[in-house]
């Protein structure tokens, strides 16, 4: 809203606007009114400033004519004008002192209403933003009141199974001492708690990386694909119990603390499931007892095989028995496998120590054989020899990101890329000793020509053979002797047209006084 102060300065502004010149404009028009003057005075030149002219009339002057004696009369008419002007101003002034005085405390109180109101306007505008910012967060999950509610946050998580019996005799038997191990138990209970937390926030977040990159869709996938990896999950669940029944010792001994513990950590995974699932997970578990005691009491069947070396007895012995009432009771296979056990045992320890080195080897064996494997893909991917130099029969064995096997094909891949550069190295090495071959045939054919020019310029020239051979004695090159006759050799396996200057130098050339022994060698002679 504007101000009654601002609009009293526009209104003045807009009426003076029309007297207020700049200052340039200003001193032009002193200058030309100057001028004017100055030819309209009769002394010549005006010597005071136009701004310095007092009040006092001028006296009357009788000589005065024209222009001059206007200006006289004009600046008699404005000094009246400045004294009624100056006595209306000095009469007003008293009249409206106070009114001047109710004037600017007015003003003043509006100018400080005016920023009183800019100040609130300022306030309000903060507080407007803070509530638009509170509304914002209040619309947040996390403003709600079940954001951090363990029931909201483990509603769809695993209910914790029971507490084994272990764990519950172990604390039985340690309630005297219970007061003072309570806090150790306490902090520990909480950090398998934390830890159980941590590890399934793990595996939704796996599971949620897993179901985003994964291309299958539960409403896309057939019945058949599921019924598949049904059968896939019952086997590998199989050949998995049957792998920790065969790696379980004879014996049922209790398990250590550690286990337990590990079991107790395992266990902690969400809270509150509802009773139906709690009922069908208790179901389970009894079913899956009880299938583990009668493979249990299998195994045991299946390893309990009598085999007494007792020779069969005799008719008469037979009746010397039944006459004395079956005295004797005969013998358990407890008692025949007695000896036996302890050789088993041993056996069986050496077949878990030799799975074990087994295991560690294998798996030493893979990782070098996926390093090798990494070092050699990147030595191709990073070669231009093997692009060069493909190997025929095949496209180049691609590498894996999965974990390597010990098995024959991991060893074959691995011999398959030695191949490769071996085969890269010979072909390499043929096509060097074929463009050494191709660029010394080269070679010979230049010098071929260049003997076949020097023979005729010599023709041209009229020499013969004894001037020639003379005058090149000292100059001749050293090497020239050695390539002569490899030259003609390649002039016979090769064309027919170097194969005549060969024939011509036989004949009577340059070349024939030399004979190989050049003058640079025999300078005894």
């Amino acid at each position: 809203m504007p101000s009654p102060t601002n609009d009293t300065l526009t209104t003045i502004q807009r009426v003076l606007d029309r007297y207020i010149r700049p200052r340039e404009e200003a001193a032009h028009i002193r200058r030309m009114i100057a001028l004017h003057l100055e030819s309209s005075l009769q002394h010549g030149s005006v010597r005071e400033p136009l701004a310095l002219v007092t009040d006092q009339k001028p006296g009357p002057a009788s000589t005065t004519q024209g222009l001059y004696r206007q200006y006289l009369e004009a600046l008699r008419a404005n000094i009246k004008a400045r004294d009624e002007f100056r006595k209306q101003t000095h009469e007003t002034s008293h009249a409206s002192e106070p009114e001047e005085d109710d004037s600017s405390n007015g003003g003043l109180e509006r100018l400080q209403e005016h920023l009183a109101i800019i100040s609130l306007e300022k306030k309000r505008e903060r507080l407007q933003a803070i509530e638009k910012h509170l509304i914002q967060l209040s619309q947040k999950p996390a403003a709600s009141p079940d954001f951090m509610n363990p029931k909201e946050v483990f509603r769809d998580s695993r209910s914790l199974p029971s507490i084994p019996r272990e764990i519950v005799s172990a604390m039985t038997l340690d309630n005297t001492s219970t007061n003072a191990h309570l806090k150790d138990l306490n902090d520990q209970l909480e950090k398998h708690v934390f830890e159980a937390k941590l590890l399934l926030q793990k595996e939704e977040k796996a599971l949620d990386k897993v179901r985003s990159q994964s291309t299958a869709r539960p409403e896309t996938t057939t019945d058949s694909a599921k019924l598949e990896a049904l059968n896939k999950t019952r086997i590998e669940l199989i050949s998995w119990i049957e792998n920790e029944l065969s790696k379980a010792s004879g014996d049922d001994a209790d398990p250590p603390q550690g286990s337990l513990d590990n079991r107790f950590r395992a266990s902690k995974a969400s809270i509150n499931e509802p009773l139906d699932m709690d009922a069908q997970l208790v179901s389970i578990k009894d079913k899956y007892d009880q299938y583990l005691e009668a493979r249990k009491s299998l195994l045991n069947l299946v390893s309990q095989h009598p085999k007494p070396d007792i020779k069969p007895t005799k008719p008469e012995d037979m009746n010397s028995q039944n006459e004395s009432g079956l005295s004797s009771q005969p013998t358990s296979a407890a008692q025949l496998l007695t000896p036996y056990l302890e050789q088993l045992l041993a056996l069986s320890r050496e077949q878990k120590g030799l799975i074990a080195q087994k295991h560690h080897l294998n798996n030493t064996i893979s990782k070098q054989v996926k390093e090798n494997t990494t070092a050699l893909d990147h030595l191709a991917q990073e070669s231009q020899l093997i692009p060069a130099h493909p190997m025929p029969g095949g496209n180049r064995v691609k590498s894996s990101d999965h974990t390597l096997s010990t098995s024959n094909d991991d060893y074959t891949q691995v011999s398959g890329r030695v191949k490769q550069w071996v085969y890269a190295a010979e072909q390499a090495k043929i096509a060097t000793f074929e463009t050494v071959a191709e660029k010394i045939e080269e070679g010979q054919v230049a010098l071929e020509g260049s003997l076949q020019t020097l023979a005729e310029v010599d023709l041209l020239l009229g020499r013969k053979a004894g001037e020639g051979a003379s005058m090149n004695e000292g100059e001749e090159d050293i090497w020239m002797a050695e390539g002569s006759s490899p030259a003609r050799k390649h002039t016979r396996r090769g064309s027919k047209m170097v194969e005549q200057p060969a024939a011509a130098a036989k004949t009577g050339t340059v070349w024939d006084m030399v004979n190989g022994n050049l003058g640079l060698l025999r300078s005894d002679e």
